[in-house]
């Protein structure tokens, strides 16, 4: 609404007031120009058309005819004003100077003071709201530095409901080489354009309403708030936003309506009213309508007269069907999306924008070339003394065992899939798979089917019954065969494992063929979640660290986009032994929404990194000195613009925790920043790639495309089998164990090997993604206590807090398990 404001203001004003400048505007309180505006101030008066009805509030045409809520069709009240008049004051807040860039490029990596830093930051988003004017003006849709339309690629239809668009990002960058322009293909996912009442169908595969449930309806509001739709019954279109749902059914809603020859009222049905008004027989009567208003003045419209209008965000999580299809519909091979990455500036064809021309910018065709090495694989440790150096980022386990292979004697199987009925093959099929690779699981205690009298009832109760038939064998581990990889039965089976019983679960879906490979996966995860140690890094690899180090893992996660109210979650995992970086120690708390910061890492009494620090020197091994002389921290998640803020409070908190914990304690921190959005990819030449085309696993960038000042460097530490690699960023804000650069890169690419739920190196230090998973499944434990929201990682937008934080739950598992989310 903004950018439509500001688009009417210059069509209107621009020829007088403002030299024939453009500007760039950000969309909120920011105008970029080349040099002043003739004024230092002014305000304009603009008159917006075809303002959206949500925002508009027509009169009423008449009262409701009682207490009951009844409430007339939207069409039978005064039409909406088509002009609304908005003031906007323009006036000079400040001169950036673009020069600021080349300064901070210049400068030595100790003599760039902050207010210089700060100026270079100012003048590159100033570069970077240029890019994002430019694609507003062509009509596309903004995503922070991305913008997508159907007119980039083909459209992809990702199943109930929802679509992918593709498009670009595209950023401004300052590294060694100057300042680089950042263009890479995205995609993102929107509604479909389509009728409300196709669109439900369609999203709980339903061949009419009817076949809705109550709880169907529950996440339909949900998921339609605030979405916006048209409609054209009255030969006129008009937008408004979806409120929700009325409580009465199109059948029971009435209003009074004046009577033809105006002396009075009569009460009227919203069904009779469309069939009289508009020859419109409705179908969905026994069905909730529309709200287009709000809780003082409800607007309601019948469903099936409502279309979504187009390119709007689904910002909900996605199923796995969807996710399955985005990803096939996302996946290009590195040489198919070189091409297109190429061509991306022929699209954009910034050259000859005038807006370019306007701020003297100038753009180079072509791709950069930049230098890299490729770092070799660490030594992994099996059972019996082997050892083994993964190639091409892939290790197996033929011929070998896991390093530590756990017991396992009293378990159960929950089979919750009413179409398997082979429960017992699938337990004797894993037992024999564990003992191939060296652990040892007796035969289950029992085999438990899901009474089908059961199937009816709700998940929780579901759940209960099983746990009812399984208590008496007392089960130690639980596997549970689900029908599906989104079942409700997941999140109150891991509840009631992990909170009220402390019993160890892995869940699975029954794959078409139940080879080695699957089973071995699964074995992999129970080994872990048991305590037992599957291929670890030979002690020789962690050389470099020398002395005695903690490394820690941290992430926030936050409500999907848009939930203001849902509460952030910190992660913070840190390894409980040295010089073994395998099993993770884990702290968990929840904070206000949106907040990005962690806020319980140093508390008076307690706190995160105290209680880590703690575990540590409880699990260290004898004759180790259990205190580490130096801490390593890598951190997901934080953008640029908050490094300051990170050392302000994250590095702080550490160092106030370690004070804290004994009078003259004060290990050496290098704190790491650990990003994986940035839109950089890296195309290799052919003798140093893949097979697939992609760069070998362990390449790292530390030249070139790296900030001129920050210590920073790109790795790919995966070996990419679909599509593109995709390369972490991982930037030191703080190294006081002066490590070096060699030192930093290999220790990062070793983490990546140790990844204990798979058998191939991943693309980001494990100690981050472990705090990622962890984050994710307290999210899952909280979604009853939250109303089922589930998580979207973000950076933070802004902080809204209107209720009281919930607990963080309790689990009741054992020291040996604390590895349980994996």
């Amino acid at each position: 609404m903004c950018r439509e404001i500001m688009k009417k203001l210059r069509e209107t004003y621009g020829n007088e007031y403002f030299d024939g400048k453009h500007g760039a505007y950000d969309g909120e309180k920011s105008l970029f120009t080349s040099g002043c505006l003739p004024f230092k101030s002014m305000k304009f008066s603009v008159l917006l058309d075809n303002f959206e009805g949500s925002s508009c509030r027509p009169g009423d045409s008449g009262r409701p005819s009682s207490a009951s809520r009844r409430a007339e069709p939207l069409s039978q009240r005064r039409a909406p004003s088509k002009v609304r008049k908005f003031d906007v004051s323009i006036e000079l807040a400040a001169k950036i100077r673009m020069d600021a860039i080349e300064e901070m490029m210049k400068r030595a990596l100790g003599r760039c003071d902050q207010e210089l830093q700060d100026r270079a930051l100012d003048a590159l988003r100033v570069l970077d709201v240029i890019l994002r004017e430019i694609a507003s003006r062509r009509g596309y849709l903004l995503v922070r530095d991305n913008f997508f339309h159907p007119s980039l690629g083909q459209v992809c239809d990702l199943g109930d409901g929802v679509e992918g668009w593709r498009g670009y990002h595209s950023s401004v960058r300052p590294t060694l080489m100057g300042l680089m322009l950042n263009l890479d293909t995205t995609m993102t996912v929107v509604l479909k354009p389509t009728l409300v009442d196709e669109f439900l169908k369609e999203r709980f595969n339903v061949r009419d309403l009817s076949g809705l449930q109550k709880r169907d309806w529950a996440k339909a509001k949900d998921m339609l708030k605030n979405v916006r739709i048209e409609t054209t019954h009255t030969g006129v279109s008009r937008k408004y936003r979806i409120s929700g749902f009325s409580d009465r059914s199109i059948r029971e809603l009435k209003f009074m309506k004046g009577t033809k020859d105006g002396n009075g009222e009569e009460e009227i049905s919203v069904y009779n009213y469309f069939f009289d008004t508009y020859s419109r027989k409705l179908k969905n009567l026994n069905f909730p309508a529309l709200d287009l208003g709000n809780s003082r003045k409800p607007i309601y419209m019948p469903i099936e007269l409502c279309k979504i209008v187009s390119g709007q965000r689904y910002t909900k999580p996605l199923s796995s069907k969807q996710r399955m299809a985005q990803i096939g519909a996302s996946k290009q091979a590195p040489q198919e999306r070189q091409k297109i990455c190429e061509n991306a500036l022929k699209v954009c064809n910034y050259s000859s924008d005038k807006l370019i021309a306007e701020f003297g910018l100038q753009f180079d065709n072509k791709l950069a070339s930049v230098s890299g090495r490729v770092l070799p694989a660490p030594q992994l440790d099996f059972g019996n003394g082997k050892t083994e150096e993964p190639k091409e980022g892939r290790w197996n386990f033929n011929h070998k065992t896991l390093k530590k292979g756990v017991t396992i004697a009293a378990w159960a199987v929950a089979v919750f899939d009413p179409c398997c009925n082979d429960g017992d093959r699938i337990a004797f099929q894993l037992i024999e798979s564990c003992s191939r690779r060296g652990m040892v699981m007796k035969s289950p205690a029992v085999v438990q089917k899901q009474p089908r009298n059961s199937f009816g009832s709700s998940p929780e109760e579901r759940v209960e019954t099983m746990f009812n038939a399984l208590r008496p064998y007392a089960p130690v581990f639980i596997l549970a065969i689900l029908a599906e990889k989104d079942s409700p039965i997941y999140v109150p089976f891991k509840r009631l494992c992990e909170i009220r019983l402390g019993i160890i679960s892995q869940c699975m879906v029954k794959p078409r063929t139940l080879n080695d490979q699957f089973l071995g996966n699964l074995a992999l995860k129970i080994n872990l979640k048991m305590g037992g140690l599957n291929s670890p890094l030979s002690q020789r690899m962690l050389h470099c660290l020398g002395q005695s180090t903690i490394i820690f893992g941290m992430d926030v996660t936050h409500g999907s986009p848009g939930d203001v109210e849902i509460p952030s979650i910190a992660a913070v995992v840190a390894t409980k032994n040295w010089p073994e970086v395998f099993h993770y120690s884990t702290q968990v708390k929840v904070q206000p929404a949106r907040m990005e910061m962690i806020q319980g890492l140093y508390e008076p009494e307690g706190g995160m990194v105290r209680e880590l620090l703690m575990s540590f020197y409880s699990t260290c091994a004898k004759g180790v000195n259990p205190k580490p002389s130096q801490i390593i921290i890598y951190r997901d998640g934080v953008s640029d613009s908050m490094f300051a803020k990170c050392l302000e409070v994250e590095f702080v908190a550490f160092k106030r925790a370690c004070a804290e914990l004994e009078a003259g304690y004060n290990p050496g921190i290098t704190f790491i920043v650990a990003k994986k959005r940035h839109g950089t990819r890296f195309f290799p030449q052919s003798r140093d790639a893949l097979r697939n085309g992609n760069v070998l696993p362990g390449t790292v960038v530390d030249k070139d495309a790296c900030h001129p000042r920050n210590f920073d460097f790109f790795l790919i530490s995966q070996a990419g089998l679909i599509g593109t690699a995709r390369p972490t960023h991982y930037t030191i804000l703080v190294n006081e164990n002066q490590l070096g650069p060699d030192d930093i890169q290999t220790l990062t690419n070793k983490l990546c090997y140790t990844f204990g739920r798979c058998t191939s190196s991943i693309s980001m230090a494990a100690p981050a993604a472990y705090a990622h998973i962890l984050a994710s499944r307290y999210r899952k434990l909280m979604s009853p206590l939250e109303g089922g929201s589930t998580t979207s990682s973000s950076s933070s937008r802004g902080i809204g807090v209107s209720r009281p934080l919930p607990p963080v739950p309790i689990l009741r598992m054992k020291a040996d398990h604390s590895m349980f989310f994996c």
